[in-house]
């Protein structure tokens, strides 16, 4: 028996996992890999598409399948293959037209179960595919023949209020899942789609009880995954919101926050209770 048996650990990555140059310090790769070597799952929790997520095998592999764009699908590196997805309905299309005509700087990310595409860029969405390696897919949207799994609206900073705003006051507001996922970076996903709604899946996948899940994050996507995991764990450098809904604040993505975390596994800061569940020691 190992000291985190059947404990899962699904961490988001950019600015919670990752330090500011995208890298997964030394210190967090040590303690992951003693962590799984004692029994514990550890996965990421992300809003990239694997093709994304899969840049982060050069640092660490993880022993669980990863939750990805942003909770609408469930991916396992081993076997190479999706084990459970959810895809946006034909009115997505209607949205992404729609922003096309109110914030039409906005450019538009599409991602697919076989890849993901470009049918509108700018500055944001060519940073975004140099920075995950995706290839040079350039299709319009009536080029696109795969069922959308999520769409990214990306702006500068200041603009994404704009697609925040015209959302609200569409008619769709209520028929997706609306989020912002970075400074730049607002999404589209299929209703109840969250990085927590899929959480008691991949429990259920792994064979544990949803308890014993440790969700860790720092922004407005990961709320979900803060407050439906066993115990919500938020960095120091979260937004505000995310630090009130978390049960346990550690320290920030620049201090090897993941390592801090599974060493208060092991000692007893963050530690099971009587009813065996996780539970945190604030």
């Amino acid at each position: 028996m190992g000291k985190f048996d059947n404990i899962l650990i699904c961490t988001d990555l950019d600015d919670t996992l990752l330090t500011a140059d995208k890298r997964v310090s030394d210190e967090n790769i040590a303690a992951i890999k003693y962590f799984m070597s004692k029994g514990g799952y550890f996965t990421f929790a992300t809003g990239r598409m694997p093709q994304g997520a899969k840049v982060m095998l050069k640092f660490i592999t993880p022993n669980a399948p990863i939750i990805c764009s942003n909770g609408t699908a469930i991916y396992d590196f081993t076997q190479e293959k999706f084990l459970w997805m959810r895809k946006l309905d034909s009115g997505a299309r209607m949205v992404v037209d729609y922003i096309g005509k109110e914030v039409p700087q906005a450019g538009v990310v599409v991602g697919c179960e076989n890849g993901v595409y470009f049918p509108k860029v700018n500055r944001r969405t060519e940073e975004h595919k140099l920075l995950e390696n995706f290839p040079d897919n350039y299709l319009s949207l009536d080029e696109i023949k795969e069922q959308w799994l999520k769409v990214i609206f990306m702006t500068e900073p200041d603009e994404v209020a704009l697609v925040r705003s015209a959302i609200r006051r569409s008619p769709w507001a209520d028929e997706f899942e609306f989020m912002q996922s970075s400074p730049w970076y607002y999404e589209m996903l299929p209703k109840n789609s969250t990085k927590g709604s899929a959480i008691p899946k991949l429990a259920e996948l792994l064979g544990i009880d949803a308890s014993r899940t440790i969700g860790m994050g720092d922004n407005e996507n990961d709320m979900s995954l803060i407050t439906m995991s066993g115990i919500g764990i938020a960095v120091a450098n979260a937004i505000e919101p995310i630090k009130q809904a978390a049960k346990y604040i550690t320290v920030d993505n620049e201090s090897h926050a993941l390592a801090k975390v599974i060493y208060d596994i092991e000692n007893g800061i963050i530690s099971l209770n009587s009813s065996d569940a996780i539970s945190a020691k604030i």
